[in-house]
């Protein structure tokens, strides 16, 4: 989900399941109690067919978006990672332009493509990266770095890193498994337009 609320003009399609129209998602996103202008993109166009349930996820993510306690460049880096890390290209794509928009350095969101190698991470970051990554290999938080993580935040944060984990990474199984489309204009793996090395697209 971005940030913003950037009205697609085009048609996109998707070759699983079918977006609805405008006209159609409007009176779903309204039955359900949602603004329609902020369900636009195809990801919402295709969700409001279970207009209950696009409500649920819309309320998750609205929640760890804009009343965050973690600190908004570490969220976006656990959800650059997963994206990368699970070749979701939608999810690499719509976060990159909010990371942006937040003001999180390019080199930063290049750098958790290898995180490991890099210097740009200070221990919090990297207990967070690694995190993220045993959540994608094996589902869950290790204790050794649950002990990690507790060095740096406290509980509330701690529910908040684990919601934006789990949140994030079942959005990318969703959008690798329906081929949810990129908006109108977003460029594929940007800045370069190269998908993870190595990894099979969905």
């Amino acid at each position: 989900m971005s940030a913003d609320a950037d009205k697609v003009t085009g048609v996109v399609e998707s070759d699983r399941v079918g977006l609805l129209s405008a006209e159609d998602a409007a009176a779903a996103a309204v039955e359900v109690g949602i603004d329609p202008k902020y369900l636009t993109q195809p990801i919402w166009t295709m969700l409001l067919r279970r207009p209950k349930y696009a409500r649920a996820l819309y309320s998750v993510l609205t929640d760890l978006l804009f009343r965050n306690v973690l600190p908004e460049r570490l969220r976006e880096l656990l959800i650059m990672r997963i994206g990368w890390a699970t070749n979701a290209e939608f999810e690499w794509a719509q976060h990159w332009k909010v990371a942006g928009q937040l003001g999180v350095p390019e080199a930063d969101i290049l750098a958790v493509r290898d995180w490991t190698a890099s210097d740009r991470f200070d221990p919090a970051d990297r207990a967070a990266l690694r995190a993220a990554d045993e959540v994608i290999a094996q589902g869950a938080i290790s204790d050794e770095t649950w002990a990690a993580l507790g060095e740096h935040f406290g509980e509330e944060d701690l529910i908040e890193l684990v919601a934006v984990l789990a949140t994030w990474y079942s959005v990318s199984i969703m959008v690798r498994s329906l081929h949810v489309p990129l908006d109108e204009g977003m460029q594929s793996w940007p800045p370069h337009g190269t998908a993870p090395a190595g990894r099979r697209g969905d």
